[in-house]
Order: structure tokens, then C-alpha cells, then sequence
């Protein structure tokens, strides 16, 4: 079908945080309130192309709809850290949320209405260096997520101990699109070391997992008359995702640097519409599953004149599995060089490029977290200035 589909939303946000601190006791304590307005108009058509036989189960127009929900949300918070002997911090917290929002605006046909989510989410977190050399990290978190660019407002703390604890989405938007107020737990561990000889490495594992219980639009064909009418379905979206970081750098002289990045994703979504027997629909319930294995090394050149140079090669593998018809795997390799000078104290810089060295085009699953690739060799000049 033809979908003409608009949204607006509307927000204010109002947050109070305050800090308290002592030399061995800090206090982080807030509130947040967030009021606004969502309205949504979509209409269905059928395209000219559809068979003759169809246009008599659905109406003119199938669906037609317009919606003003309201949106809401409450949050409170505190963060209580204390260092009971030096070099060693702990972190514990607590956090409500409290959430109104839409119930379908985003997948026509649309549903009038709104969802309520309410969660108390605790935090933790510990930072211990035993001796110079060597910091430990560990943290543990549960949130919930914002409906649309709301969660992009904050004063609450969005790291713990080093880990990411806030995020927009954390399921491709280019699988799931969009989704509203999802449910994210955190559990990170990591070890970082810095030696004499100027050489670093560092160690993370990461579990993340995010849940979103959403409505999907849908049509329903009544007994009689057996017209299509506009109507909606329950949909679960759980996803996991287990990830493991190892980087080593070394400064080989006062201008030259070497490193060297291996990052493993293991990715996991399990979709289910509970109201859609698998018998009728096989993908009503399924389980998709990707894995991602990625290498960076890099030579850096850093003159104190301000001249500098770099080049990189990264490697990805990714294979899949779970999927109806089966999605390929892929492995490949990009080149990339740069060059720059740097201003006096870091006022700006300009550099030139090439990114894709070779031109390797790729097909990688987004199921995998992964930074966006040029598809093709890119030549790049870049200016950047810091006021």
C-alpha cells in the first residue's frame, strides 16, 4: 500500500541535579519532568498497480486515520559514591522512571491511545587501581529509554565506571525502525593497563540487553462483511547482545605510535507477535543471530610541528544464522590513509584522505553494532576548527 504518513511532536523539559561533595563522599541527585504532545495523521491507499480483485476487501481509503496522544514523563534519581580507601570507588544508585506515551504513531495503520511504562532501575559500579599499572571497572545498570528525541535531554548521568548506560536504541533502527520507551540492563567488566615501556592494553567484556514491547498496525478481515479493516497486533522485541573489546598501543618514539583493536559482537533478536499463531505466519516467532569479529591496526606519525599522518586497516567477518531465506556471510578488508597539520593548542586542524584504499564494497548485517563504511574509495578534506 501507498502510505502518506505525518508526525509532529512537541516536548518541554524541565531537570533539577544537584551535587554534593565531600573529599571522599559525592552525591548526585536529580529530577526530571517532561510534558508534550504527539499528532499523527496517515492515510492507506492502494496503488494503481493492485489487482482488480483486491480493491473490493479493503475500504477507499483502507485507512485513514489521526491521532493527538499525550506524552509524559516522570524521573527521579541519586548516585552516592564513596572512596573508602585511595584509588578505590564505589558507585550505587537508583533511578524511577515513569513514562506516557503513544501506543501506535509510528506503524500505520495507526492506534489511538497511550502506553504507561513504570521501572525502578538500580545502578552500581566500582573503579579500583590497586597499583599504577593496573584499573579495574565493573558496572552494572538498568534504564528505560525514551520515546523519541527526549532522551537526548539529560543531566543524569549517562557513564558508569567508563560503560554507556543511556542510549537512543540500541536495536538497528534500519531492522525494528523506531521504537519507544525500550528497557536496557548493563553488566560490563574490564581491566585496563599502563606499563613503563609506554605500552597500554586494555580488556572489556559487556553484556547488553534491551527489551520493547510495542503495536504494530495491522488489518483484520471481520466474518461479515469481509472488508479489511484497520486494526493492530502486539509485537515482543528482545535483544542481546554479548561483546568482548582488547586493544594494545604502543609509543615507539616521541612521534610514532602503533596500535592494534579486536572487537567480537555476538548478536541476538528474538521477535515475537504473541497474537499470531507461527502456523499461519512462520515469522511470527523467530530468532535471528549474527556474529561480528572486527580488527583495526594503525600507524600514527605525530610531529610537534603539528604535522601528522595515519594509516589504518581494519578487517570484519561477520556470519548469521536464523534466517528465512539465509543471509550470506562476509569478510573483507579497508585501507585507509590520512594526513594533517595541526594548529597551536589544539585550536583546529585541516587533513586530507583516502578512505577504502581499494574500493572493497561490503554487506554486513546490522544486527551488529558497527560504524558506517565507505562502499567505495572516498576522498576526503577536512577542516576543523576549535573556539
Amino acid at each position: 500500500m501507498d502510505v502518506d504518513y505525518h508526525s509532529e511532536f512537541e516536548t518541554y523539559t524541565g531537570e533539577l541535579n544537584q551535587i554534593f561533595q565531600r573529599e571522599r563522599h559525592t552525591l548526585v541527585a536529580g529530577g526530571r519532568f517532561q510534558a508534550g504532545k504527539f499528532k499523527t495523521s496517515d492515510q492507506l491507499t492502494l496503488p494503481s498497480s493492485v489487482s482488480t480483485n483486491l480493491i473490493p476487501f479493503f475500504n477507499n481509503p483502507p485507512a485513514l486515520d489521526a491521532t493527538d496522544a499525550d506524552f509524559q514523563r516522570i524521573a527521579a534519581y541519586g548516585y552516592y559514591t564513596v572512596e573508602p580507601f585511595p584509588d578505590f570507588l564505589l558507585t550505587a544508585g537508583m533511578a524511577y522512571d515513569h513514562i506516557v506515551f503513544p501506543r501506535n504513531h509510528r506503524n500505520p495503520p495507526i492506534t489511538s491511545g497511550e502506553d504507561r511504562r513504570e521501572r525502578i532501575n538500580p545502578k552500581a559500579a566500582l573503579v579500583w587501581s590497586p597499583q599504577k599499572c593496573v584499573t579495574f571497572r565493573g558496572a552494572f545498570s538498568r534504564s528505560l529509554g525514551g520515546v523519541s528525541f527526549d532522551e537526548s535531554f539529560r543531566l543524569e548521568p549517562t557513564q558508569l565506571a567508563g560503560f554507556d548506560q543511556s542510549f537512543r536504541s540500541v536495536i538497528s533502527e534500519s531492522i525494528v525502525g523506531s521504537v519507544a520507551a525500550p528497557t536496557y540492563e548493563l553488566a560490563g567488566a574490564a581491566v585496563d593497563l599502563k606499563f613503563p615501556t609506554r605500552t597500554y592494553f586494555g580488556i572489556q567484556a559487556q553484556l547488553l540487553r534491551s527489551e520493547v514491547r510495542r503495536t504494530i498496525g495491522t488489518f483484520d478481515r471481520p466474518v461479515s462483511p469481509p472488508v479489511n479493516v484497520p486494526s493492530s497486533t502486539p509485537e515482543h522485541l528482545d535483544y542481546e547482545e554479548n561483546s568482548l573489546l582488547a586493544t594494545a598501543n604502543q609509543l615507539l618514539s616521541e612521534d610514532w605510535s602503533v596500535g592494534a583493536q579486536y572487537r567480537f559482537t555476538k548478536s541476538q533478536l528474538h521477535t515475537l507477535f504473541r497474537e499470531i499463531p507461527a502456523t499461519v505466519n512462520a515469522g511470527a516467532d523467530r530468532t535471528e543471530r549474527a556474529d561480528l569479529h572486527q580488527v583495526n591496526v594503525y600507524l600514527l606519525f605525530n610531529h610537534p610541528s603539528g604535522f601528522f599522518a595515519r594509516a589504518d586497516t581494519q578487517w570484519y567477518s561477520q556470519s548469521n544464522s536464523g534466517y528465512s531465506p539465509s543471509l550470506p556471510s562476509d569478510e573483507f578488508f579497508q585501507h585507509n590513509l590520512l594526513i594533517g597539520y595541526r594548529l597551536r593548542r589544539h585550536r583546529g586542524e585541516v587533513s586530507f584522505g583516502i578512505l577504502n584504499l581499494t574500493g572493497r564494497d561490503y554487506r554486513l548485517n546490522p544486527l551488529n553494532l558497527y560504524s558506517e563504511l565507505p562502499r567505495d574509495r572516498l576522498f576526503i578534506a577536512r577542516l576543523k576548527i576549535n573556539l
